[in-house]
């Protein structure tokens, strides 16, 4: 015989609040097992496959490429100068 687990089982197993389950339920993102129109009952290897389906490659960081910023003509000789001189200096 299948076990079959419980909304509240179900989201336990997947760290989820059993709102947040059957919401997923809802939207076609998990399969389940509708024992009557009112008594839904999760597989736990639907649960597994969930969490593989939802499984991602972490992305590189993107503070920790070693991109430069691009250099400009600015001018650096240390003293202030307005946004219309530096603007006519261009």
């Amino acid at each position: 015989m299948t076990v079959l687990l419980t909304p509240a089982e179900a989201a336990a197993r997947l760290h989820l609040c059993t709102k947040t389950l059957r919401r997923l339920r809802r939207e076609g993102h998990i399969r389940y097992v509708a024992i009557t129109d009112r008594k839904i009952l999760y597989r736990p290897e639907d649960c597994d496959e969930f969490v593989a389906s939802r499984a991602r490659k972490a992305a590189e960081c993107p503070s920790t490429s070693r991109r430069t910023r691009p250099t400009t003509t600015s001018i650096s000789s240390g003293k202030v100068i307005g946004f219309t001189a530096r603007r006519a200096a261009r």
